[in-house]
């Protein structure tokens, strides 16, 4: 079952016709990838930082969300991160629907007319392409088809229904394998096996305060024990997430 289902405010919006829309061409700035969805997050940098700076922030970014960001710098020059920290230049630039300053960036960016106006200029971009409607899921939930061997191991029996689980011993929770077969995520209900995930298992943070993005990990299955079953947290669930005063910066390696 997919959380992001479940209620209204877990829904993240798309266009009515999808379509690929035309780069924003404020440079430079951040696009962060969200799960394998359309959503892409958009964020306005400091015109006057060098290009080592600008690589640092977007490392520390990267390393931090645990989603692939891209630094644009120009209309075909941009550098890839993965959640990895693998780091690539390549000539095109991402697109996709925008969200614009849902995630916080790791240094606080002092306002100045410039900046204003290329942040301004990126909302009204960003609302030209927005045409309503919404996404569900972020393309991440399937796990992989249950071999026979599987479905023997991680079938339910009598006293212990989800034997593939196990018992966090920080956190409580309950991860492992699991067998879906109802449709949980994804709607398939070909035999699947999925990945459940426990709290000490969230390694997608905020880059300014360096709290979890959800209280969960993004693109990722957890057991909900009072339900019984699965619950899917779409990436797009981490842009709900608001500092809390900190007073404090993000290491540099933001952990």
């Amino acid at each position: 079952m997919s959380r992001s289902t479940v209620a209204q405010r877990d829904r993240a919006p798309r266009p009515r016709h999808a379509q690929l829309t035309p780069p924003f061409d404020g440079y430079p700035y951040l696009v962060t990838r969200i799960g394998h969805s359309a959503l892409r997050h958009f964020a306005v940098l400091p015109t006057d930082w060098s290009a080592e700076r600008l690589v640092s922030l977007t490392r520390r970014q990267a390393l931090a969300n645990r989603l692939d960001t891209c630094l644009v710098l120009g209309p075909e020059h941009a550098v890839y991160i993965s959640a990895e920290g693998v780091e690539e230049e390549a000539t095109h630039v991402p697109t996709g629907l925008p969200v614009v300053e849902r995630l916080a960036l790791a240094e606080e960016l002092a306002e100045t007319p410039e900046l204003a106006a290329l942040r301004a200029s990126l909302r009204a971009w960003a609302d030209a392409q927005n045409h309503g409607g919404y996404i569900v899921g972020d393309g991440l939930e399937a796990g992989r088809p249950a071999t026979r061997d599987d479905r023997i191991a991680l079938a339910g029996r009598e006293g212990d229904p989800h034997p593939g689980l196990m018992r966090c011993r920080i956190c409580g929770d309950l991860a492992g394998d699991y067998l879906a077969t109802h449709g949980e995520g994804d709607g398939d209900r070909r035999p699947r096996v999925i990945r459940v995930h426990c709290r000490c298992e969230n390694h997608n943070r905020c880059a300014r305060c360096g709290e979890p993005l959800d209280d969960y990990r993004l693109s990722a299955y957890y057991f909900d024990e009072e339900r019984g079953s699965v619950y899917y947290v779409a990436a797009y669930c981490g842009l709900s997430h608001r500092c809390r005063e900190t007073g404090g910066e993000v290491p540099a390696d933001g952990n």
